[in-house]
């Protein structure tokens, strides 16, 4: 009889493996499949512990180094000594970095309105000739110290339907301490710069006790398991970070179970595959600039948990999709194809819900069977929609996320009060939905109060302002008290996220209906052109 430890063992051994296939297969095209460096875990408490079920070794800096015993307990502990140091930028629009008349003419617009612009660019430079290139320009209108100041200004030019968004710039990671523990070793140093622990182990590291989800209503802590280097050191939010270095392929078994449903049609996860690598390479050299690290493993970047026991089984289905990506049809750029949970019937036009320029790819496309022209950017429109929900692929019981397709939610006297303590305006006596997205999603809306008026022009704000919604495509019902002032509500929604791109619903309700990935992909990413990169 097999017993857990001989199963834990086995599971780790069949990961490993796999890693090992990856890595080979990255050995042989060193110039195509990129080096990835993944932020998978920060402890704010500056406190972790690991185990290397089968061992491995580590080392700090340049100054020492060890072995690892297998399956023992090891704790790392740090002491903060020098914070952080950081600039805002308040941004207001990205530019292709060879689009040099947008540049111009975005430049002309706001000095004509007053403001000093400066700008900022970002992104890698093609190692391979050929390979697209998708470094852009950030053109800023102001710069800051102090992030409060920073937020307290993008508020302001919010109210005046001007919107921008914070570019964090790093100038230099917070330095301190670092003391390793575990079997007979004790090892401290003062770390600071490139310096810091790296661990590689022989068949598996567990991280224990990572914080994922910060934010979000299923926030919480697991152990999870990493099979590439990691670098653990002090970053710049003056904790300790811990960040993988593994390749592209392999992160993609990690993020595919992580991002859609394991149970998910073959089809559908190859879909998820194959947008989820065109959006972890455009975004290459964007994200995180001067971090450390490339991405976050949380859902600003990617939802990446580490490798899974469903892993083997992932990287099987999906290694016909090695190296395919979708690029923009009239551009040598790779698409950011991004996705999320549940469209609710429609998906969201990506200028809407982010600052940047229309891409013709990303426009909205309904998901209704069949389509339909519905305006949802009319209020009697989106309520006959959300009341009385048509068929869509993303409706389909029986595929996870469906569930979110509609949805309501009951806000309190408690939680009103908690939204006007926010919104810092006194009592609120109205609220305006100004304007709607293709996806009847709200992303621009104005509150009025007894002491002033608030306006928001970002969908993602409006969810968090109404304590996390699914999505801001919605419709309320306000109860007032006898002075005219709101007290509570009672919200009806369709979706769950922002919308834009593949809807992961959807896909996995094709992929049981008999589509390939590319015709999945076609349908959620219009005239996008679907090439095998490497």
């Amino acid at each position: 009889m097999i017993n857990s430890r001989h199963k834990r063992i086995a599971m780790i051994l069949s990961l490993f493996i796999f890693i090992l296939s990856q890595n080979s297969f990255a050995a042989k095209y060193p110039n195509m499949i990129p080096e990835i460096r993944i932020l998978v875990a920060q402890y704010t408490n500056n406190s972790l512990e690991f185990v290397m079920p089968e061992g491995g070794t580590w080392k700090l800096g340049n100054a020492a180094s060890g072995e690892i015993e297998p399956g023992v307990t090891y704790k790392i502990e740090g002491k903060l000594l020098t914070p952080a140091e950081k600039k805002y930028h308040l941004m207001v629009a990205t530019v292709d970095l060879m689009d040099e008349q947008s540049f111009v003419d975005i430049t002309e617009k706001y000095r004509k309105m007053g403001f000093k612009t400066h700008n900022i660019s970002v992104g890698e430079a093609p190692r391979v000739a050929g390979m697209p290139d998708n470094r852009v320009i950030h053109i800023g209108i102001d710069v800051f110290h102090d992030k409060e100041k920073a937020e307290a200004q993008k508020a302001e030019l919010a109210a005046k339907q001007i919107k921008t968004w914070i570019y964090v710039e790093n100038i230099m990671n917070s330095t301190g301490s670092l003391n390793m523990s575990g079997g007979e070793q004790s090892i401290t140093g003062s770390v600071g710069g490139t310096d810091g622990y790296t661990l590689r182990s022989k068949k598996g590291i567990i991280l224990k006790k990572v914080e994922h989800s910060k934010g979000y209503s299923w926030h919480g802590f697991e152990n999870r398991t990493y099979t590439g280097t990691l670098n653990i050191n002090f970053g710049f939010d003056d904790c300790i970070d811990c960040v993988e270095i593994t390749n592209l392929e392999a992160i993609l078994v990690g993020v595919v179970p992580s991002e859609i449903s394991s149970k998910a049609p073959q089809a559908a996860m190859e879909a998820q595959a194959v947008a989820a690598r065109g959006e972890i390479l455009s975004k290459k050299g964007l994200r995180h600039v001067n971090s450390g690290y490339d991405y976050c493993s949380e859902q600003h970047c990617q939802v990446y948990k580490g490798l899974q026991k469903i892993s083997p089984t992932i990287a099987e289905k999906i290694k016909d999709t090695i190296g395919v990506i979708m690029m923009m049809k009239d551009y040598n750029k790779i698409l950011d194809a991004v996705y999320s949970a549940n469209c609710g019937g429609h998906t969201s036009a990506n200028q809407n819900i982010w600052i940047g320029f229309p891409n013709p790819h990303l426009q909205g496309i309904s998901d209704e069977r069949p389509a339909n022209n519905r305006d949802l950017t009319k209020e009697a429109e989106v309520k006959k929609y959300i009341n009385t929900p048509p068929t869509s692929w993303c409706g389909k019981k029986g595929y996870e996320g469906a569930d979110k397709y509609r949805w309501t939610k009951s806000i309190s006297k408690d939680a009103w009060s908690n939204i006007e303590t926010n919104l810092a305006i006194g009592n609120i006596k109205k609220i305006e939905i100004i304007k709607r997205d293709v996806s009847g999603r709200i992303f621009e809306m104005k509150f009025t109060g007894s002491n002033g008026n608030k306006v928001f022009i970002n969908e993602l704000e409006i969810r968090q302002l109404f304590g996390g919604l699914r999505s801001s495509c919605f419709i309320a019902e306000y109860k007032k008290d006898k002075k005219g002032n709101i007290i509570s509500a009672e919200l009806k929604g369709a979706g769950f996220g922002h919308g834009v791109g593949m809807c992961q619903t959807g896909a996995q309700a094709m992929a049981g209906s008999g589509y390939t990935y590319k015709e999945i992909l076609e349908h959620y990413f219009p005239n996008a052109r679907i090439i095998k990169l490497y």
